[in-house]
Formats: structure tokens, sequence, C-alpha cells
């Protein structure tokens, strides 16, 4: 068969694939499963899951991106003869871990000051004057916390009567509640006994600041899989005869089956409310191995430079390795196995499997 040939149903083959095992995910986890297992147990297994996701992205980090850039980067540099003892590819890794550190703080203040916090207040009888049943009526004070109607928290300094709880209800972002009297000076105590109301005040902190990293996390992930997948078809499309094609294929489709199933978790976590959002963003990144299988196709029957070619692929894999050195120790590895995450046996264990495997991947890869 004629490799153009070959190469076309590879290119169907990895969209189908790449779509498949993205979203299952969503039916497998993330979708209703609250009713065959535990909600505690859930939990359990979606950590499980992020574990074995970081060590994926680990392996992908030091076995495959940084291994294989540093390689191309070096072959470039022996082609124009360039000597120099800067670890130049090193320094593009850098670059892109630093990009994607000033990415994220440009989107997290970008998203902080969108909506400017609100005050309300709400004046209510004050717990003192109605007697040695006011504990019962009005709750006893301290600091409590807790979820309105859609989910948000609520937190506070005294239990809310049915009057409060309206008015923190009405709204559907999160509330902070501090008691004050009326002339203004905090209640401490429980209780102010001069005074024959309590305004409460109530400081409307909109979605936005309260939102986790999560959703960040997973376009950043995005991004820097799509560079590398690009990478992985150009492999593919630079082959010259139909086994070749085949061999690249095969272990190619193993290591995009389980990188695939890892970023459709992290997606569809990101979009809880929103599956579909994460199923567009999920066909954009089954495009791009087709994408880098079109390149090699352009590449193999034209002339191209292959200085530039090696230049750019070796500058655009360092920039994906910072970005993938990022997300996976600060973003994702960090909240299970760090200083102050508490980790557990099996949080560590699955993170050395999701490495394994990866591990695995490249011995067949050679």
């Amino acid at each position: 068969m004629d490799p153009l040939y070959v190469k076309i149903i590879t290119l169907g083959v990895l969209i189908a694939l790449t779509l498949l095992l993205g979203v299952l995910p969503y039916f497998l986890v993330l979708r209703g499963s609250s009713s065959l297992i535990s909600t505690r147990k859930q939990e359990k297994v979606n950590a499980y899951l992020n574990c074995f996701a970081g060590g994926v992205f680990l392996g992908t980090l030091l076995l495959h991106l940084l291994t294989e850039g540093s390689e191309v980067f070096e072959e470039y540099k022996s082609s124009i003869n360039l000597h120099v003892e800067i670890p130049l590819f090193n320094i593009f890794v850098a670059v892109g871990f630093f990009l994607v550190a000033f990415l994220e703080l440009f989107m997290r203040s970008w998203l902080f000051n969108e909506a400017p916090d609100t005050k309300l207040e709400i004046d209510v009888p004050n717990p003192a004057s109605s007697g040695n049943n006011s504990q019962g009526q009005y709750g006893s004070l301290g600091r409590r916390s807790g979820q309105d109607q859609g989910g948000n928290h609520i937190e506070h300094e005294h239990n809310c009567t049915q009057h409060e709880q309206q008015c923190l209800l009405a709204s559907d972002r999160h509330h902070c509640v501090t008691s004050q009297t009326a002339s203004g000076d905090v209640v401490e105590n429980g209780v102010n006994q001069n005074e024959e109301s309590v305004t409460l005040q109530v400081k409307v902190i909109s979605d936005s600041k309260t939102k986790t990293p999560t959703g960040i996390r997973a376009y950043l992930l995005l991004v820097a899989l799509s560079f590398h997948t690009i990478f992985d078809g150009l492999a593919v499309g630079l082959q010259k005869n139909t086994s070749e094609v085949w061999q690249v294929f095969a272990a190619i489709s193993v290591h995009k089956s389980i990188i695939a199933f890892c970023l459709g978790l992290e997606m569809f976590k990101s979009e809880p409310q929103r599956p579909s959002r994460a199923f567009i963003w999920l066909c954009f990144f089954a495009l791009m191995s087709p994408i880098g299988i079109g390149i090699g196709i352009f590449l193999t029957s034209g002339e191209v430079d292959d200085h530039a070619r090696m230049l750019s692929s070796s500058i655009l894999q360092g920039l994906a390795a910072g970005i993938f050195l990022y997300v996976t120790f600060l973003e994702l590895l960090c909240v299970y196995i760090g200083h102050n995450s508490h980790g557990e046996f099996f949080s560590i264990f699955f993170s050395l499997v999701g490495f394994v495997v990866m591990a695995l991947v490249k011995l067949i890869d050679e």
C-alpha cells in the first residue's frame, strides 16, 4: 500500500482514538457515579486518577519532551557547526516555564478584578433582646460555614434566621457574613447588650475570586500537549515507507491514548457544568496529531529547509516542556504529594504507576 494512503488511515484512526479515550473519563468517573459509590469513595477515585495523570505528565516531561527536544536541538547544532557551552535548549524550557507563570498570574488578576465585591446590610433583632431563648431562635454564635442551594460556600459568624437565609440565597454568588452593631462596632462574645438591632454586613464576593486553578491548569495542559502531539504526528508523517509508518503509529497510539484519557479527566473536571465545552476542546486536541501528520506529508513531498524545521521543532518542544514543568509540579502533583498535602501512600503509588506507564511507552517507542 502506498505510504500516503497509510498516513491518511492513521490520521483518521488517531482522531477517533483521541476522542474515544478523551471522553471516557466523563462516563466512567465524572458522570453521576455517586449513585454507584459513595461521594467519599468517588473523591478518592478522582484523587488517585489525578495522581496517575500527574505521573503520566511527569513521564511525558522527562522521557519525551526534554529528551526528544534536546536531541533535535543537538542535531541542529551539529548541522550548522554551532559550538556553544550555554545549554540553549534548557533556556527554551525556562522561557516556557516563566511564560506560563506570568500568563497564569495575568489570568488570575484579570479574573479576580472582573467583578468587584459588594456589600449588603440586613437589620435583624439583637439576640440579647429576646431573652434566654435567643440562642434557640437565632442560633449559637461562632464561625460556621455551609453551602447555599447552588452549592456555593457561605461563611458567617452566626447562624442565619430564615429571613437572613433568604437574603443570602437570593444571590448566586459566594458570601461572607460578619455581624456588626448599628453603630458599626463588631459584635463580640455573641451579643451587644446596648443595641436592639444588629446590622449584618454581607460581603458578596464574585465567583471569580473563589475559582480554583483547575480550569487554568486544564487549558495550560491542553496548550502544552497540543504542541507535543503535533510533533508526534510529524514523526508519522515523515516516514517514507509503509512498515515504518505502522511502527511509529503503533507507538504513538499507545502514548496518545494515555495522554488523551488524562487530559479528558482534567478538562471535564474544569467544566463540570458545561461538559460540551470540554468536548469541543478535546476535538481541538484530537486534530493536533493529524495536523502534524499533514505537515510531515508536506515536508516529505516538498523542498523544506531541514535547519528551519529542526530549530522550530526544538524551540516549540522546549516551550512545551517548560509548560509541563510548571503544571506538573506546581499545579498537579503538589496538591497530592507536596509538603502541605498530607499525601498518603497510594497518592505516591499511583503517580509512580503513571510514570512507569510512560516509561514502558518510551521503551516500546525505542
